[in-house]
C-alpha cells in the first residue's frame, strides 16, 4: 500500500514470461480492473521508495478525477506548444533557423520529412522489460497490478513510478503526471499504446496500432520527443523508425 493508499500487487517471474505475463493480463484488465506492468522491483520496495513524499488521498483523488476528465488531446498540444516555446527561446543559438526548429514540433512541417508509408510496424525490442541491457541482467522480473480504468492512470496514481518529474519542464511549466497522463492517454487512444514498462527513469510502452504513414509518424515523433527529449533527439529519426515500431522505449537522463 502506497502513502497515497493505492494498492499494489505483484508476482515474480522468469525474465523470459514477462511479456507473456502481461499480455494475458491486460486481456483480463476488463474482467479484473487490474492494470498489469513489469518492473524489478518489489510492490513493497515500489511503495516505500517515495513514501516520505507521498500524496495524500485527497490529493490523489483529484488527480485522478482530472486525469479522467481533462481534454488530453489539448493538454498533449500545449505540452508540444510548450517545448517548442522552450526550444526556439532558450535552445536555439541567434544563427539557428528556427523554422527548422519549429518543424520538430509541428506535425505537418515534419511529415514531408519522413519516408512514405509502411506496409506493417516495425519490429519492437523490450530494452529492459524482457532484455538483458544495462544492469537488468537479473532473471526474474515482477509484475505489478494496480486497479485503474488504463495503464494511462499509472502516472497519477504512482507518482514515483519512473522518475521523468526530475525533468523541470521548459522555461516556468513543469511536466506533471498529469501531462504523462495526457499524453498516455492520447497515445492509447490514437496508436493503442499500452503501459508496458517502468522502473526510474526508464519507460517502455507496447503499442498495437503503430502510425505507418507520415503524417500519424510525425504527429507522434513530435509529442515523444516534447517528452522525452532525452531519448527522441531527432525527430525525423524517431519519425522513420520508433514512432513506426512496436516497442517505444523512452529514458529519462
Amino acid at each position: 500500500m502506497t502513502a497515497a493508499g493505492v494498492e499494489v500487487l505483484g508476482v515474480r517471474v522468469p525474465r523470459r514470461r514477462a511479456r507473456d505475463v502481461w499480455e494475458e493480463w491486460r486481456g483480463r484488465h476488463g474482467e479484473t480492473g487490474w492494470w498489469p506492468y513489469v518492473t524489478l522491483i518489489s510492490p513493497t520496495d515500489m511503495a516505500l521508495e517515495r513514501a516520505d513524499a507521498g500524496r495524500d488521498d485527497g490529493v490523489l483523488q483529484q488527480w485522478v478525477g482530472e486525469a479522467v476528465c481533462q481534454d488530453h488531446d489539448a493538454r498533449a498540444a500545449s505540452i508540444l506548444v510548450s517545448a517548442c516555446r522552450w526550444a526556439v527561446e532558450e535552445a536555439a543559438d541567434v544563427d539557428d533557423d528556427l523554422d527548422l526548429w519549429r518543424s520538430v514540433y509541428d506535425p505537418d512541417q515534419l511529415a514531408p520529412l519522413l519516408v512514405p508509408p509502411v506496409d506493417r510496424p516495425l519490429p519492437g525490442v523490450s530494452r529492459w522489460a524482457t532484455g538483458t541491457r544495462d544492469l537488468f541482467t537479473e532473471d526474474l522480473r515482477w509484475v505489478h497490478f494496480v486497479a485503474a480504468r488504463g495503464g494511462y492512470e499509472l502516472p497519477v496514481l504512482l507518482p514515483f513510478l519512473y522518475t521523468t518529474w526530475n525533468w523541470p519542464g521548459y522555461g516556468d511549466r513543469a511536466l506533471t503526471p498529469l501531462d504523462a497522463s495526457a499524453l498516455l492517454r492520447r497515445w492509447h487512444e490514437q496508436w493503442g499504446a499500452e503501459f508496458f514498462f517502468a522502473m526510474g527513469p526508464r519507460l517502455e510502452l507496447v503499442v498495437d496500432r503503430s502510425p505507418l504513414d507520415p503524417r500519424g509518424a510525425a504527429q507522434a515523433a513530435a509529442e515523444l520527443h516534447a517528452y522525452c527529449m532525452d531519448t527522441v533527439q531527432d525527430s525525423v529519426e524517431a519519425g522513420d523508425t520508433m514512432a513506426r515500431s512496436t516497442m517505444w522505449s523512452l529514458w529519462w537522463d
